[in-house]
């Protein structure tokens, strides 16, 4: 799909066509939008149909007049309902290509760069605000990391609650399934704070003050989740390991168990399927011999079953 806003009076305002200091929209785009874009804005196609790789990785490139900022954002996958069917929270590229005065941002699924984004920053589409927009956007996906480790730290604390009084692996497969999550949310933010570093290195873009301030926020704040990130995740690894003996730990006590009871009971219909049998047996004519049985079963039973529990089978 392809969304045209164009700045007038400050305003950001929808258009049929691109016009200057123009703002492109493009979410799943067709290849006949992208390349009508690109060939409209005399960009590299491959600019937009880099974006829609999901193996594409972090990049900044200048090609002519165009720069291509290339990141990854957080995505949650609404196909999935249970966090230990598959892996729910996970990344997605998302391009942003400035030449001139226009912008283009390209994704598979529509995120949090939208109109009321623009709106609500304040910021105007031209040539001379280019590197505040992109950094007002490097800023707001910082939040946005630091939100879904918030709701992935909110998940984890869920499922080892549920895993701690449970005998399941369910719980164990959604632990398995977050820290996939978490390897994710790592590697696009180490992958983005490699791109910004080189920004900051080579500055492929003019910064003011104002800008620069900016962005350096958006790097601190990156370079904050990123090492909340990296501790969860491995606060998590532990704790599967962990989680994982103990579940262990209990199923063995529960065969244990089972395998003790199994043997204690096995004693009485040992005895009585002997005296059931149609053949003659001893004492089968003396009166009380039914009586005998069945404390010879309850003696030998209780026996075995308090040896048992001496040597802790129970």
């Amino acid at each position: 799909m392809k969304t045209i806003y164009c700045s007038r009076n400050n305003e950001l305002t929808k258009v049929e066509k691109i016009r200057q200091n123009s703002w492109v929209q493009l979410i799943n785009p067709t290849l006949d939008e992208i390349h009508d874009v690109a060939t409209e804005l005399n960009l590299p196609i491959e600019f937009l149909n880099d974006a829609l790789d999901t193996d594409e990785r972090p990049r900044i490139e200048h090609r002519g007049p165009a720069t291509l900022l290339m990141l990854h954002i957080p995505y949650s996958d609404p196909a999935v309902k249970n966090l230990y069917d598959d892996v729910k929270y996970k990344t997605i590229p998302f391009g942003i290509v400035l030449t001139g005065g226009h912008m283009v941002t390209v994704c598979k699924e529509s995120g949090f760069i939208n109109k009321d984004f623009f709106v609500q920053q304040s910021l105007i589409l031209d040539e001379h605000n280019q590197s505040y927009n992109l950094f007002s956007i490097l800023n707001q996906v910082a939040h946005v990391f630091a939100d879904a480790s918030k709701t992935l730290d909110e998940s984890i604390s869920k499922a080892e609650d549920e895993l701690s009084k449970s005998y399941r692996n369910q719980e164990l497969y959604t632990l398995l399934y977050l820290n996939e999550s978490l390897i994710y949310l790592t590697t696009a933010l180490k992958n983005m704070m490699h791109v910004m570093n080189r920004m900051q290195k080579d500055s492929p873009l003019p910064m003011d003050s104002r800008a620069r301030l900016l962005f350096d926020e958006a790097l601190v704040e990156v370079e904050q989740v990123y090492s909340i990130t990296k501790i969860s995740q491995i606060n998590l690894n532990n704790v599967m390991d962990a989680y994982g003996n103990i579940i262990q730990n209990n199923v063995s006590h529960i065969v244990k168990l089972l395998t003790a009871v199994t043997i204690v009971l096995s004693i009485p219909t040992l005895i009585a399927s002997i005296y059931g049998m149609n053949v003659p047996l001893p004492y089968q004519e003396e009166p009380g011999a039914f009586t005998a049985i069945i404390i010879s079963m309850v003696v030998i039973s209780g026996i075995v079953a308090f040896l048992f529990q001496k040597k802790r089978y129970f």
